[in-house]
C-alpha cells in the first residue's frame, strides 16, 4: 500500500484518445476497379511499394499524359492485365517503361474511396 497525501490527478475529461472527431460516424470505403489507357511514352509516375503491398502512385508529375487519370495513393493492379500486385516498384516501372513503345497500355487500378 502506498502512503501519499496527494491524490492522483484523474485524466481530464473529454482528452481521450481516439483518432475520431466528437459526433463523426465512421463511413465505409468502396474500393473501384478502373481501366485506365496510357499513351506511348514516358507516363510520369512514380511507384511504390509500401510494406511490400500491391504497388502504389507515389506521385504524379503535372506534365504526366495520364494527371487526369490516375490519383496518388491508387494501387496498381495489373498492367496490359498482366498482374503486378506481387511485383516490386521497380519491375512494374520497368514492365511499364518495357512497353512504353506501345500504341497503349492499359493500367489496371484500384482507387478506394470514402461513400457518402
Amino acid at each position: 500500500s502506498r502512503s501519499t497525501s496527494t491524490p492522483e490527478p484523474s485524466p481530464p475529461r473529454g482528452n481521450r484518445t481516439t483518432n475520431r472527431r466528437p459526433m463523426e460516424r465512421e463511413r465505409p470505403i468502396q474500393n473501384q476497379t478502373v481501366d485506365i489507357f496510357a499513351p506511348s511514352g514516358k507516363l510520369g509516375v512514380v511507384i511504390d511499394t509500401p510494406n511490400h503491398d500491391a504497388p502504389v502512385i507515389h506521385a504524379i508529375k503535372d506534365s504526366s499524359v495520364v494527371a487526369q487519370l490516375l490519383r496518388v495513393g491508387d494501387s496498381l493492379i495489373a498492367v496490359d492485365d498482366q498482374d503486378v500486385r506481387a511485383m516490386s516498384a521497380v519491375k512494374v516501372s520497368k514492365l511499364i517503361s518495357k512497353k512504353s513503345g506501345q500504341v497503349t497500355r492499359k493500367l489496371t487500378i484500384v482507387r478506394s474511396r470514402l461513400v457518402e
